[in-house]
């Protein structure tokens, strides 16, 4: 399952306390620097979680991504499995003819599945970004893009050394 999520650097308050008559505050700059991250995660008992930033989200950084991700599957010679990657309908989702050709060139490799329009909840990356919100931007002060960056990069790796955390959001779509 494939999806991309956009990451602003201010910072959101969520679920937090405070004694009665404060309001919660977190420190903030009031910019809306934005992360753009392409994740994709197995439907497995214990998933492998994948993720790349991006300048922007297009066809061209879609493409960029499916071949890490092809990459990221490389055995010794045919050893290698083919991915069915499920996407949503989203405008980046769209190959340039650079990238119809590099998958028609690469469909022993790679599948693509569409999901119906606006079925997010068909996609159970969906709920990766959430825990993503809740661990690294939620209730937290970045002080610079860099920052944040780095934040997210903690909590993608985390998920990668602790499937458990992730595995919840697929566990229904393995049949």
């Amino acid at each position: 399952m494939e999806d991309e999520a956009s990451f602003w650097q201010d910072a959101s308050l969520h679920r937090t306390w405070a004694p009665v008559g404060q309001q919660p505050r977190v420190s903030t700059y009031g910019l809306r620097n934005t992360a753009h991250v392409f994740g994709a995660i197995e439907v497995a008992e214990s998933p492998r979680w994948h993720f790349q930033f991006a300048e922007k989200f297009n066809g061209h950084t879609f493409h960029v991504f499916l071949m890490t991700l092809v990459a990221a599957y490389e055995g010794g010679p045919g050893v290698a499995p083919k991915l069915f990657v499920i996407i949503d309908n989203g405008p980046c989702h769209n190959l340039d003819a650079v990238g119809k050709e590099w998958l028609a060139a690469n469909k022993h490799r790679i599948e693509l599945f569409r999901l119906p329009p606006y079925s997010p909840e068909f996609n159970g990356i969906e709920g990766c970004w959430k825990t993503t919100r809740r661990l690294a931007t939620h209730n937290a002060f970045h002080a610079s893009a860099q920052a944040r960056d780095a934040a997210l990069t903690r909590t993608f790796e985390r998920f990668a050394r602790e499937p458990a955390l992730v595995a919840g959001h697929v566990r229904r779509f393995r049949g």
